[in-house]
């Protein structure tokens, strides 16, 4: 059970303190992952049946598939231990090329009588980044990639128009909303789908005796990382310049029944400029003869760099040994940011001890009490400023 000492005002003023703002000048940390470097492809082929003047149609890639080669990129997720997550950003940094091509089988045998034979086809795509909780990536897009074959005597197997290139380089933020799926323990990774949205291939016309195929082929290369920012976890603390998790009060020996004055303790969140505040969630008292009290009383916002102040009171009711220990439960409070609720810190601990040992008052012989210690050096102070006096007259 607390019992609470302080009075009305005391308490409004140590209250203020506790509702400060949580980092009112702090800034954050920034971290880049490792680049995951991919390489994916995807094809798509349309036929034409010889000597056909026109198409017959296209044929289209399954839309949003993964790509062939490597589906998915694995990338670190961030690491909670470090502090508070506030923010995220995917970096894509890669070439997109596509290629166009129209082949004809061998053997074919000619379509007319003037020796020059032509198959024509086209083709077009568009690849897309998908990242976790439904958050869109960088996209791009090939259109209308145009193909032709022209063959004027020995009939060849096939032609293409060289590769198209596009450069797709892509900060991606991720909306607060999604902060939870960019945190981990150390050793996760979020997966970006690489994605064919479209692939589509068109064989237009075919002259030739046999077969045109028309092949739509993606290439996507390049890599990707993370960007996060973050807060330190809040730093509890018996004292405002280092790390003290265990404290020991000790009233020493008093006398049953004295008035005893009380012993102050504070409780702080280590000073950074770039730390999250701190809460007492918990305090746990055990004192079995229910003789200390303190105004400790739960917070929410301690900043980085501040302390609340307390006191401990005692009283001289029971003889022998007195303790109490105090177990105190703390955690991350929330950043005045946006940040990922699954990063925030909680559990930390402060353990406060408190000691007292009582003694009664042994009496003298004519039966009066012998005086308390403190009693006894004024006596002798007195009777010292008696004997320098009586000196000074004598002289």
């Amino acid at each position: 059970m607390l019992k609470t000492t302080l009075n009305a005002a005391v308490l409004a003023a140590v209250s203020a303190i506790a509702l400060a703002p949580t980092f009112a000048h702090a800034s954050v940390l920034t971290l880049t992952t490792d680049k995951v470097a991919f390489d994916v492809n995807n094809s798509v082929s349309d036929t034409l049946g010889a000597r056909t003047a026109s198409t017959n149609g296209s044929t289209s890639g399954t839309a949003n598939t993964n790509m062939d080669a490597q589906q998915k990129a694995a990338v670190a997720l961030f690491d909670k231990s470090k502090g508070v997550l506030t923010g995220a950003t995917v970096n894509l940094a890669s070439t997109y090329k596509q290629t166009t091509s129209v082949t004809v089988n061998n053997g074919g045998t000619n379509a007319n009588d003037s020796g020059t034979y032509t198959a024509s086809g086209k083709g077009s795509s568009s690849i897309s980044l998908g990242i976790p909780t439904g958050v869109t990536g960088a996209s791009a897009s090939q259109s209308n990639l145009q193909d032709g074959c022209s063959y004027t005597g020995k009939i060849k197997t096939g032609c293409n128009d060289g590769v198209s290139y596009k450069e797709v380089n892509n900060n991606t933020t991720v909306g607060s909303n999604s902060l939870n799926a960019y945190v981990g323990n150390g050793s996760g990774s979020f997966l970006a789908d690489l994605l064919a949205v479209s692939n589509v291939a068109e064989t237009t016309s075919n002259q030739f005796a046999t077969d045109a195929t028309t092949t739509s082929t993606i290439n996507w290369k390049g890599d990707l990382s993370a960007t996060y920012t973050y807060l330190l976890h809040a730093a509890q603390s018996f004292d405002g310049k280092s790390a003290v998790t265990e404290l020991t009060l000790d009233f020493g020996d008093v006398y049953l029944n004295d008035l005893v004055k009380a012993k102050d303790f504070s409780i702080a969140n280590l000073a950074d400029t770039d730390r999250v505040g701190l809460k007492l969630t918990g305090v746990a008292e055990t004192d079995a003869n229910n003789v200390f009290s303190t105004d400790l009383s739960l917070f929410n916002n301690l900043a980085q760099g501040g302390s609340n102040g307390y006191t401990v009171s005692f009283l001289a009711t029971t003889l022998g040994k007195n303790t109490a220990t105090y177990k105190l439960t703390l955690a991350d409070a929330n950043p005045d940011v946006a940040f990922a609720s699954d990063s925030l810190g909680k559990g930390y601990n402060l353990t406060l001890n408190l000691t007292a040992n009582v003694v009664e008052r042994q009496a003298d012989a004519t039966g009066g009490q012998v005086p308390e210690p403190a009693s006894l050096m004024l006596l002798g102070l007195g009777a010292a400023g008696l004997a320098a006096a009586r000196k000074r007259r004598q002289s």
